[in-house]
């Protein structure tokens, strides 16, 4: 299902909100057919109200604040300008998610570089640091890490373990980036800007400034005790609480930013809707594997179970690889949740006794989801606003011939230290 939008994209815009009712529906038949109808409404309460609402809600809040944000630079800003608008892009990545950072800034990084005759590594280093690796701070900034929030893992524990790994890799690649894009930016100095009287930055929406710190205040301290029975089920009293207050934030957002803002970012509800759609398939059928996975060595990924942990001890830099391919192949947010729970479940366990565990399929679930355009959901958006701007980018291999030159040596060496 995640490679139909790749494969498949006309036939994914005309039928997507077909494909996860029939994964769904198939998956929902099969617990009717084995375990009766009683257990429907447990199969579908679970999933959706504890793991997806959240995760849509909080997704779609940022994309949507972001979204009423205008930023704009004078073209021709140089190869410096452009190393320290991804190095500072990432750092905004980690607070309003890379869904959120991506919609907000690609735009205003290509029209800061209109007219170059090289431009694919200006989309392929933005979609590396910005769109991906940047959202390793907090669990705002990727899907992955806020499913790890939701199940219990601190809101300030990624930023104090990942941050070695993270602030390393975003220096070696702006490093990397300053040098490519000195020799090429010296190679398009023939082309002539035009000359602009507009100031060097320019910004609109600064309410949406103030509401993205509603939201992130919001998900740092709704966090107390308390509980209500859905379902059979438990389900927390701050977490309905989070999402009344995020979709408040959404609404404040649509109602009040002028339409001119939203114009000037070309923005559009379409992409939040695809990913609503397909996550929804995804979060509802990923349980029967997480169920597969609490067998450990006797369930039927038994192998697969051996080879990470043999002898019944994970290790990290196992862990690492095979989530991080799991990750580009399918997607990050899911591959999270399925190691999550194969590897113990337990928040406490993993933030302490497993904390070296928990690094590792962190880092690679919010890292290598850059290897392909389909490992995150803010890859095809830069891929396609990029299009829209002119941009020759690269076909899907093509995309993966540059991002694994240049990060495998990186990933290589992020497992050694694991």
């Amino acid at each position: 299902m995640s490679f139909l939008p790749l494969l498949c994209p006309k036939l994914w815009e005309k039928y997507s909100g077909y494909v996860p009712v029939f994964w769904g529906g198939a998956y929902l038949t099969a617990v009717f057919i084995c375990f009766g109808a009683s257990e429907i409404s447990t199969a579908i309460c679970e999933p959706i109200l504890a793991d997806y609402i959240p995760f849509i809600v909080l997704i779609s809040t940022l994309y949507i604040v972001s979204g009423g944000i205008f930023v704009d630079f004078p073209r021709g800003c140089g190869y410096i300008f452009n190393t320290l608008f991804l190095f500072f892009g990432s750092i905004i990545a980690g607070w309003i998610g890379t869904t959120g950072a991506a919609a907000l800034l690609i735009r205003p990084f290509l029209r800061a570089n209109l007219g170059r005759r090289h431009t694919t590594h200006l989309m392929v280093f933005f979609i590396l640091i910005i769109a991906n690796i940047g959202g390793a701070a907090t669990p705002l900034g990727d899907p992955p890490l806020f499913i790890g929030f939701l199940k219990g893992i601190d809101f300030f524990w990624f930023i104090k373990n990942l941050y070695p790994f993270l602030f390393s890799t975003i220096t070696i690649l702006c490093l990397l980036f300053l040098v490519i894009d000195y020799f090429l930016f010296k190679m398009d100095l023939g082309i002539l800007y035009e000359e602009t009287n507009e100031p060097f930055f320019k910004i609109n929406g600064y309410m949406n400034i103030i509401l993205i710190a509603i939201a992130l205040l919001t998900v740092i301290f709704c966090n107390f005790d308390g509980t209500f029975r859905l379902c059979e089920k438990s389900f927390s009293y701050s977490s309905l609480l989070r999402n009344i207050i995020l979709s408040i934030v959404s609404v404040l957002s649509l109602k009040f930013t002028k339409a001119e803002i939203r114009e000037k970012n070309s923005f559009s509800m379409a992409p939040i809707k695809e990913i609503a759609e397909l996550f929804a398939g995804i979060f509802i059928t990923v349980t029967p594997i997480i169920e597969i996975l609490h067998q450990g060595s006797n369930g039927a990924f038994g192998d697969l179970f051996k080879w990470i942990a043999p002898g019944g001890e994970f290790v990290a830099s196992r862990c690492f690889w095979v989530s991080g391919i799991l990750s580009s192949i399918l997607d990050n947010a899911p591959t999270f949740l399925i190691f999550f729970h194969l590897t113990s479940g337990d928040p406490n366990i993993l933030m302490t006794i497993k904390s070296n565990i928990l690094t590792a399929f962190s880092i690679s679930t919010v890292f290598m989801g850059a290897l392909t355009y389909i490992g995150n959901a803010p890859n095809l958006i830069v891929k396609s606003i990029s299009i829209s701007y002119g941009l020759k980018v690269p076909s899907f291999l093509g995309y993966m011939v540059w991002s694994i030159t240049i990060l495998l040596p990186i990933f290589i060496i992020i497992s050694y230290f694991l």
